[in-house]
């Protein structure tokens, strides 16, 4: 059974349609790549498979469970924090609670009420997991939690993206341009990177 399925989906952005009758099936253990011109709406086919946009018309079916992230084409405005931080984004509320508590515990000026406050969140949450989770990607993406987000390269930027959409373990990963902003180097680390992933 497909992990996701389109049937004749539309999508128009105000004018002509720009995806007109689209049929696709997902499955478990395939790459594709989708190539086409500027403007041909690969972006927005991206965007309607990790559920960003809803379609005019037709069918998108993603199997139950299944969890879908995206690679955007650009950095996202006011991506701002530490990499630990842009990381646990990709776990939403449970991330934003890791962050904070990572955040507290390493500023200068400590405050172990709020600490404890959020330790505690955290805890009732089962949210430890989580953070191992976070450690994890940073490790396997050989990333500096500590470092600024907005202090790295393009390509290095890149790469905590990557990371935060691989922190929720995702059963697709949509790659939108990923060697955008990227060198020789991390191109080839990339290829390596996503030869070996599940």
């Amino acid at each position: 059974m497909p992990l996701i399925t389109l049937h004749g989906v539309d999508y128009s952005i105000g004018g002509p349609l720009l995806l007109e009758r689209v049929d696709l099936a997902i499955e478990a253990g395939e790459r594709i790549a989708l190539i086409g011109r500027n403007g041909a709406g690969k972006s927005t086919l991206l965007r309607l498979l990790s559920g960003d946009i809803r379609a005019d018309d037709g069918e998108i079916r993603v199997q139950n469970g299944v969890r879908v992230a995206r690679l955007q084409q650009e950095v996202p405005e006011g991506t701002a924090g530490s990499v630990f931080d842009v990381v646990a984004q990709g776990l939403g509320e449970a991330g934003a609670l890791l962050a904070e508590y990572h955040r507290l515990s390493h500023a200068e000026d400590f405050d172990g009420e709020a600490l404890g406050r959020v330790q505690a969140r955290i805890e009732a949450s089962g949210g430890w997991s989580l953070d191992q989770q976070v450690t994890q990607v940073l490790t396997r993406l050989d990333l500096d939690g500590d470092l600024s987000f907005g202090a790295l390269s393009g390509g290095m930027k890149r790469r905590v993206l990557l990371a935060q959409a691989l922190v929720a373990r995702p059963d697709v990963l949509l790659l939108d341009e990923p060697t955008n902003h990227l060198d020789i180097a991390s191109i080839d680390w990339l290829e390596g990177f996503l030869r070996a992933f599940e």
